[in-house]
């Protein structure tokens, strides 16, 4: 599991470090059809490792980035972690 701190939240924005690396994630309470894999975050950005905006615009590439990704998801699915 890597470490994951949001440090700002702006209504449904959330930006912090996991790892020490920038994210960006817009996240909703309720998952979506727009979602990422149909969850809950709908856009997100990891700094030079992935991006997604309603598609994937950069992947993540090596098994690390794309756990990355995952804890991320994992994350934000808990209800706390969203508001």
């Amino acid at each position: 599991m890597h470490t994951i701190q949001v440090t700002k939240t702006d209504g449904n924005w959330k930006i912090g470090l996991i790892d020490g690396i920038k994210f960006t994630a817009k996240v909703y309470e309720e998952p979506s059809e727009f979602g990422i894999r149909g969850g809950n975050v709908s856009k997100l950005w990891i700094t030079g490792i992935a991006a997604y905006d309603r598609g994937w615009e950069l992947r993540a590439k090596t098994s690390e980035q794309k756990a990355m990704v995952n804890d991320l998801l994992k994350y934000f699915k808990n209800p706390a972690n969203c508001k």
